[in-house]
């Protein structure tokens, strides 16, 4: 009896899924003639989420018309997010790229391609494993198909890869400009981040990784931001487009993506060594003032002349300093824009001072 009834549940199990993969393949064959159905399998959607992997293959061998022998040991889940349609040599590629993060290759073996676990699989180093009941959604494994509109993929591929977690995955396809990340769902809404920052038309601009070591990236982004969307809103440079800046931080590694001209790319290196000093315990802070009407050179010159030691009067008497002995104040002219580096308690005088100059 307890044979039949495990009979029996391997047999429903089976169905189910042959019924799973015969929906999926009717999506992408449908069509009203040999022409539409022809036309329609040469751009596939192949959206998965949290799926058996077998599913997965066996609907890759429809599509394909390839035939695969799976090893007993092939096991898990898999979630794929295809915004757009792809050709089926790209899926393919897709789908070996979902079988390595897993820990799992592929070998030709005459007319038939065994699916085998990987000797030395990249999944070994990957901290997080996926997604379950118990788990967060952010930690689940997954495969994002990331078209490139501008950007191109390989330098794309060159400049992330540094930036995504061990075990993770980046390729790069020239011919078709698109990227595909296998990693976690929280590392893949990150780099998408930067990739929409960046996949700009952005002619004759670089695109550089900028590691920040003392301040904070994302603080130093929105300074950074502030600072260079002041100047394109200045009439004298209104329609320069070599002035457009494009910044995005990475949390992760604590960096800036700066997207920007060579001359606007050396000015903003220049500006961040100035920003990214170690700040003592004393409680310093940073703070940029952008001026309209002083010229900010004079007004850092005045600043600077504030006394900031305690000097002693005709009785003998000391005076109160006006500003700690932890100042530093620089000028950026390009900005015209002063950028202030002091003790908390120190910004009521300055600030009272820059106003009324």
């Amino acid at each position: 009896m307890i044979r039949n009834k495990k009979l029996l549940i391997a047999i429903l199990k089976s169905c189910f899924i042959g019924i799973v993969i015969c929906f999926l393949v009717s999506i992408c064959t449908a069509g009203t003639g040999p022409d539409l159905q022809k036309k329609s399998l040469d751009f596939v959607s192949i959206d998965f989420n949290n799926v058996d992997i077998r599913v997965f293959i066996k609907f890759m061998s429809n599509l394909t018309g390839k035939n695969f022998i799976v090893d007993n040991r092939i096991k898990g889940n898999v979630t794929i997010i295809s915004p757009q349609k792809i050709s089926i040599s790209d899926a393919y590629k897709v789908f070996e790229s979902v079988l390595d993060i897993h820990g799992f290759s592929t070998v030709q073996s005459g007319k038939v391609i065994k699916i085998i676990p990987a000797p030395n699989a990249k999944s070994d180093n990957i901290n997080t494993k996926l997604a379950t009941g118990t788990e967060l959604p952010r930690d689940q494994i997954v495969t994002r198909i990331v078209p490139l509109e501008y950007a191109s993929a390989n330098e794309l591929k060159a400049l992330l890869t540094p930036l995504i977690p061990k075990g993770s995955i980046i390729i790069s396809y020239r011919d078709t400009n698109m990227l595909i990340v296998t990693a976690t769902l929280s590392s893949i809404k990150r780099l998408l981040k930067i990739i929409n920052t960046i996949d700009i038309q952005s002619i004759g601009k670089k695109i550089s990784v900028i590691p920040i070591q003392y301040a904070d990236a994302k603080k130093l982004t929105l300074s950074l931001s502030k600072i260079f969307a002041a100047r394109i809103k200045d009439k004298k440079n209104i329609g320069d487009k070599n002035l457009i800046v494009k910044f995005v931080e990475d949390e992760r590694t604590n960096s800036i993506i700066l997207l920007a001209s060579k001359v606007e790319t050396k000015r903003v290196e220049e500006l961040i060594k100035i920003l990214d000093k170690q700040i003592p315990k004393g409680g310093e802070r940073i703070r940029v003032y952008y001026l309209e009407h002083a010229t900010a050179e004079k007004l850092a010159k005045v600043l600077q002349d504030i006394p900031v030691k305690k000097d002693k009067t005709e009785t003998g008497q000391q005076k109160i300093p006006l500003l700690s002995q932890n100042i530093r104040i620089t000028a950026d002219k390009s900005t015209n824009s002063l950028i202030i580096i002091a003790d908390k308690e120190d910004y009521p005088v300055l600030e009272e001072v820059i106003a009324k100059l």
